[in-house]
């Protein structure tokens, strides 16, 4: 169980998304997932462009 205050700064409630992260877990609301990898995605086409730069 996680504490309310937790779950609230989380904005979990039904679906939930559970990422393992170097040496940790994280918890997610799915939504919140979801909007963070809709916006990382532009970030990754972006650095795989720098990385081949380098090569």
């Amino acid at each position: 169980m996680l504490p309310n205050n937790l779950r609230e700064y989380a904005k979990l409630d039904k679906e939930t998304v559970i990422v393992g992260v170097s040496t940790r877990v994280e918890i997610w609301s799915k939504a919140e997932w979801d909007r963070y990898n809709t916006q990382a995605e532009a970030s990754f086409e972006e650095l795989a462009e720098k990385i081949v730069d380098l090569l």
